[in-house]
């Protein structure tokens, strides 16, 4: 089984949420911010599409049920 960008990518914002809990949106923004530090425009971007995930993973978590 070949998994895709988009499910490492959904993989990784599971993992922040699971691993730094509260502190997950601190952890993710750390990360953006070094590798913005080490003018690594990749590795930022791929912290960026985490934290996108993040939000989506936390907004449909929170979410009230209809």
């Amino acid at each position: 089984m070949t998994i895709t960008r988009e499910q490492e990518i959904w993989a990784m914002a599971l993992w922040v949420d699971r691993e730094h809990g509260e502190d997950a949106e601190q952890f993710i923004a750390g990360r953006v911010l070094h590798f913005e530090s080490v003018d690594d425009p990749g590795g930022q971007n791929l912290w960026m599409q985490v934290a996108r995930r993040y939000v989506e993973l936390r907004d449909a978590l929170t979410a009230e049920p209809n």
